[in-house]
């Protein structure tokens, strides 16, 4: 009785490390290397306290390794004090490793590891990572600090997908992800739009507009969604001629029919209920032309996604997972088809239609 009472009281002491006595990794990321080797740049965060307040410093290391743990090896033997990934907010990777390579190997080491910092954002730049990570500092927050909040505010905004190292486990694999994808523009991470995959390796870009719609034809929208249009002829280019519309409800019809002779069609409809929330030529009092507006935008947006959806089907990227479908209530089917060369023959019925619920105040 007594040892049982002993072994509780010690339990939980045995394994902690101190953060204090960490050097830890705020952002990491993996590029291509020569030979077939692997370039890994992370970037430790460490607090200076002086008598001005608390300051945020980078230090930045890059190795060529064998493999993720083989880079985690050689970063430590030059890392003074316990080196340490399991506070990383943001995993890189180079858009040449995912367009030429399969990265899942590089990512095995993370669901091994109970200390893995799996909640960790992910996301692909334009070239190396090594470039972006070497910024080091951007105003008063580090690479790592700012990186995660930028992601976290395009998330927000329903401009990127929120995918972290959990989300890209292999296991699921009824459908194509996408990745937020940065670029460098005048010294600062900016976000593009996504790279979108096909199974493992990136094959195609969406610009900030394009990503936009297609996080809503996913049925993704997040707190936000503001979108800016012509409000008149394509062809004009005055700065009256633009309107820019909030999304406030989102109704999304999604499904997957095979027809007698084995073709498969999908119908995908989205309605947005919308509000305008800017305007500038004020013209919106007439109800003839706010429903003139909203049948404007419609066709616009309907092009659009008509337009995102060939460019999936052309990257091979089956983003909204009908192969899932077809698996779950077509297994027959699924076990007879080549979905790579099926995919770009599936027929899409897509449209979106808006409603303007409001106009805001200026009636």
């Amino acid at each position: 009785m007594i040892i049982a009472v002993i072994i509780l009281m010690l339990c939980g002491c045995w394994d902690q490390k101190l953060l204090k006595n960490e050097r830890n990794v705020s952002i990491g990321g993996l590029d291509q290397g020569p030979h077939g080797l692997l370039r890994a740049t992370v970037s430790l965060r460490d607090i200076a306290v002086t008598e001005a307040g608390n300051k945020d410093t980078s230090e930045v290391h890059t190795v060529l390794a064998r493999t993720t743990e083989h880079a985690r090896e050689l970063v430590n033997q030059e890392v003074s004090g316990g080196y340490s990934p399991a506070k990383m907010r943001v995993l890189l990777l180079g858009e040449p490793l995912v367009r030429n390579h399969d990265v899942m190997p590089y990512l095995d080491v993370y669901y091994r590891d109970s200390k893995s910092p799996l909640n960790a954002r992910v996301a692909v730049t334009k070239g190396d990572t090594e470039d972006l990570i070497r910024i080091k500092q951007v105003g008063l927050k580090t690479i790592g600090l700012y990186t995660d909040d930028l992601l976290n505010s395009m998330e927000q905004s329903t401009a990127v997908p929120h995918v972290d190292i959990q989300t890209l486990h292999p296991l699921d694999r009824g459908f194509d992800f996408s990745l937020p994808y940065l670029i460098i523009r005048e010294g600062v991470p900016t976000v593009s739009g996504i790279a979108l995959f096909d199974g493992i390796k990136m094959t195609e870009t969406l610009n900030l507009d394009e990503s936009k719609l297609y996080m809503l034809l996913s049925n993704m929208k997040n707190k936000t969604a503001t979108i800016t249009k012509k409000s008149v002829d394509k062809n004009r280019t005055d700065s009256y001629d633009y309107v820019t519309i909030d999304v406030r409800k989102l109704k999304r019809k999604f499904k997957v029919t095979v027809s007698d002779n084995q073709e498969i069609k999908v119908k995908l409809q989205l309605k947005l209920r919308v509000s305008v929330v800017e305007d500038p030529s004020n013209h919106l009092y007439h109800m003839s032309v706010m429903h003139k507006l909203e049948k404007l935008l419609s066709e616009q947006l309907t092009d659009e996604a008509k337009a995102i959806v060939q460019k999936m089907q052309r990257a091979g990227h089956d983003g909204f997972g009908i192969a899932r479908r077809l698996m779950a209530y077509h297994p027959k089917l699924w076990k007879q088809i080549d979905w790579k060369k099926e995919y770009p023959e599936v027929q899409f019925d897509t449209r979106v239609l808006v409603e303007i619920a409001n106009t805001g105040i200026t009636q």
